[in-house]
């Protein structure tokens, strides 16, 4: 994937992340736990504040090494006070296998809506910096939320336009 071959994009990506999002907000952030120090000193140094951190149990092994890799992470970014929400999501769940068809590390539709719901109000903006095949986008308009999707690669740009036209293809 582009960019995958070095940090440089991190600092400089969470730096405008952090300047565009609403004060008392929240960013739900995926990382690579094998760079995990990457991605908290660029969260630290844009501003943003780690106020929690979720665990996506897969039934299947992405790869295997020392361990059969089993999960996905993210963790829960603030800026400034965001408020508690009425239904907080889980710390632990489980994560239902896309075949990453659309996208190498796509997201189902399952994981993203529970987050969405409860961040996010109804009518608000969800950001995507990173919007591969526009889950994301689908997830925030089927619940009431807009949103703004950044894409690097227009094959996955025009693969999340097609999804959104067509919101009952591709769940």
């Amino acid at each position: 994937m582009r960019n995958d071959d070095n940090a440089a994009w991190l600092k400089p990506a969470f730096a405008q992340m952090f300047r565009v999002l609403k004060e008392d907000s929240l960013c739900l952030t995926f990382y690579g736990w094998n760079q995990a120090d990457l991605f908290l000193d660029a969260y630290r140094a844009a501003g943003f504040r780690i106020v929690g951190h979720i665990a996506f149990r897969k039934q299947y092994a992405a790869s295997s090494r020392y361990l059969r890799y089993q999960h996905e992470v993210a963790y829960l970014l603030a800026k400034g006070d965001a408020p508690l929400p009425d239904n907080p999501p889980s710390d632990v769940a489980d994560w239902a296998y896309t075949g990453n068809r659309l996208h190498p590390t796509q997201k189902p539709v399952s994981v993203l809506k529970p987050f969405i719901e409860a961040y996010c109000p109804q009518g608000g903006i969800v950001l995507d910096p990173f919007g591969g095949s526009g889950t994301t986008a689908l997830v925030a308009r089927r619940h009431g939320r807009r949103s703004v999707l950044i894409e690097l690669n227009e094959e996955y740009c025009e693969l999340a336009a097609v999804r959104l036209s067509q919101q009952s293809l591709f769940a």
